[in-house]
């Protein structure tokens, strides 16, 4: 990294740092500004709760908030019950909400630092509100620039009879990958070369863009080859005398994303963001990653990510059939088959870098996963890789 761009990202970092601690030792940020978005679930007001979900309707007020449950990892997380007054609850307003916020250091470094956070805001405003998916609205979403603070209230599917399942214990069966191939299809259709990437989602970073903020910004490079040398025990022989050709290949899979038609990508689909509907259906959450770029990074992340590779080498080439149909019965105009099995076989690069940097954090950041799941995870990630000599279609 340029050393004009080492210095910006120590400075942001400096100012995120005591945004930080102000807001941990200080009286807190004034919510009664107009675009004010609040640090995390508990600083949040009824009287800023109310502008944000009721501006529009005449005399409804929250008249109380309580969090009833949540968690901590790369974001906050909060379950929020809320109480109207009575013109709130005549229309209908929501009661119960899921609460993600960039509360911490870590995360707020990670995620605003990175422009992630921007990203997923961008998403709920904008990609999500014109998707049929199988997947959580958003009430709110804001993102500060200055403070790199953001804030996503969510609609609490679990009220409606839907699951998050852990996904240690999520076995995926032919019909749940039918489902997950039919999401995929689902938004990738929807904004396939879409002319809104040059207007309200122009914000939106392409796959190699994306990824080389995040080389820049938070050390990627070096925590994945520290996750490659702890994954050694998942990996297979082939791939593992092969360390070095690793992040390279990356990087030549992420420029091929600047060749052929562009669309949505969620770009973090490991298991444990599949989730399931009141029927079982499955469905897909969290998308803090998102992008635009080649459908095959996100189809070949699903597939590596969540079948167990004896399912998915049984599976692949009809579940890849149906997905080129799926975008055809959208209206889209797929690639052949021959050249989306290329893709296909290209593009786990970016699941297998994802996965490795999960397991390759230091002793002072906080653990992004359970290591059990990760490492199942690249495992099955790296057996694809191999199956599908994936490194060396991706050699000059």
């Amino acid at each position: 990294m340029a050393l004009k761009d080492t210095l910006s990202v120590i400075a942001m970092a400096g100012q995120v740092a005591a945004t930080v601690a102000l807001e941990r030792v200080g009286p807190g940020p004034r919510l009664d500004r107009p675009g004010v978005v609040p640090p995390n679930a508990e600083a949040i007001t009824a009287a800023w709760l109310t502008r944000a979900l009721a501006s529009d309707v005449a005399g409804a007020e929250v008249t109380a908030i309580e969090i009833t449950g949540g968690s901590d990892g790369t974001s906050s997380r909060r379950a929020l019950s809320i109480e109207w007054n009575a013109a709130g609850t005549a229309a209908g307003l929501p009661t119960r909400l899921f609460s993600k916020a960039a509360a911490g250091l870590f995360s707020r470094l990670l995620l605003g630092l990175t422009d992630i956070a921007e990203g997923e805001s961008l998403f709920y405003n904008h990609a999500r509100p014109t998707l049929e998916l199988r997947s959580p609205r958003a009430h709110y979403a804001g993102f500060d620039p200055r403070t790199r603070r953001s804030l996503v209230l969510l609609e609490d599917l679990s009220t409606t009879g839907w699951t998050f399942p852990d996904p240690q214990s999520n076995p995926v069966t032919r019909t749940d990958a039918e489902d997950m191939v039919d999401q995929l299809a689902a938004y990738h259709s929807g904004l396939w070369d879409s002319p809104r990437f040059l207007r309200d989602l122009s914000g939106l970073k392409g796959a190699a863009r994306w990824q080389e903020d995040l080389d820049g910004r938070v050390g990627f490079r070096s925590r994945t080859l520290r996750g490659f040398d702890r994954a050694a025990e998942v990996l297979p022989a082939g791939i593992l005398a092969r360390r070095a050709d690793v992040y390279p290949s990356f990087h030549r899979a992420l420029s091929l994303h600047e060749q052929g038609p562009q669309t949505l990508l969620h770009q973090d689909l490991h298991l444990g963001n599949w989730l399931r509907d009141a029927d079982g259906r499955m469905g897909l959450y969290d998308w803090q990653c998102v992008a635009r770029g080649n459908w095959a990074l996100d189809y070949s992340y699903a597939m590596a990510g969540a079948l167990e590779p004896a399912d998915r080498r049984e599976w692949e080439e009809g579940l890849l059939r149906r997905y080129l149909e799926q975008l055809a019965d959208a209206g889209v105009a797929p690639p052949s088959y021959d050249a989306a099995w290329l893709a296909y076989r290209q593009q786990p690069m970016h699941a297998f870098a994802f996965g490795l940097f999960t397991l390759g954090g230091t002793r002072f950041e906080p653990e992004l996963q359970p290591r059990a799941y990760t490492l199942a995870a690249i495992g099955r990630i790296a057996q694809f890789v191999d199956d599908h000599g994936t490194l060396a279609t991706l050699e000059d």
